[in-house]
């Protein structure tokens, strides 16, 4: 991918489309296109942070550590989607891992270019931590859906979440999540033939389609209805 085309899908984001074009020029101006052939970690828990990251193409996973589990899938990112900033801001060691689940390519920006365009203009400081808002909502999204007792709802609402949902916003066409039973369930919190029995249902109910190493879902409203309507009772 040339470099222009991933400043385009950057622009576009959620999170930078909001700011002004200078402030979007000053931050795409430090950033370096990264590339991962598929499975290939992009850092790990422990190490030092060092990037912020915007996912231009392919699909990323976020890994996270569990007392019992080991190391659990907790997010799935694709095109658009920021993330890296609560460590690389904070100066400290990564508290999680990311790996690119199929090719993928990022756009980052180092430690030092943040503190370069800090030092230039002191009040991008509001700009980066407003990244780090936007993103509590989905890192919000994630502790709600551990909290749903009942295993049908509680799924839908983490393959939603792992869709792309947010509070105001739903994906329009199909979405493709790039994890097994195996990981949605461990992700779920849930057992592995629970997990297949309710996929089962919404495959029958043509929801879901079952691939390899994958779980597409074919109708966000309807999945989003079942959840909805368990909320409203």
């Amino acid at each position: 991918m040339q470099l222009e085309e991933a400043y385009a899908i950057a622009r576009s984001s959620r999170w930078l489309a909001q700011h002004e074009r200078h402030i979007q020029d000053l931050i795409l101006s430090r950033m370096r296109l990264v590339s991962l052939p598929r499975n290939r970690t992009l850092f790990d828990v422990e190490d030092p942070a060092r990037d912020i990251y915007c996912v231009i193409s392919g699909c990323a996973v976020i890994t996270v550590p569990h007392p019992v589990q080991g190391m659990t899938h907790a997010h799935v990112m694709y095109a658009g989607r920021w993330f890296g900033e609560p460590a690389a801001l904070g100066r400290r060691p990564r508290i999680m891992s990311v790996f690119a689940r199929r090719p993928t390519e990022f756009l980052a920006l180092s430690q030092q270019a943040i503190a370069d365009l800090l030092q230039a203009d002191p009040s991008l400081n509001w700009v980066f931590f407003n990244l780090m808002a936007w993103n509590v909502e989905e890192y919000l999204l994630h502790a709600v859906d551990l909290m749903i007792v009942d295993p049908k709802i509680r799924l839908c609402s983490r393959l939603l979440t792992f869709g792309g949902r947010l509070l105001t916003y739903l994906p329009a066409g199909p979405v493709s999540i790039p994890l097994t039973q195996e990981e949605l369930a461990a992700a779920a919190n849930m057992s592995r033939s629970t997990v297949f029995h309710l996929l089962g249902d919404l495959v029958e109910q043509g929801i879901c389609e079952l691939g390899y190493r994958d779980v597409r879902i074919i109708d966000m409203a309807r999945l989003a209805a079942i959840v909805e309507a368990a909320s409203s009772t």
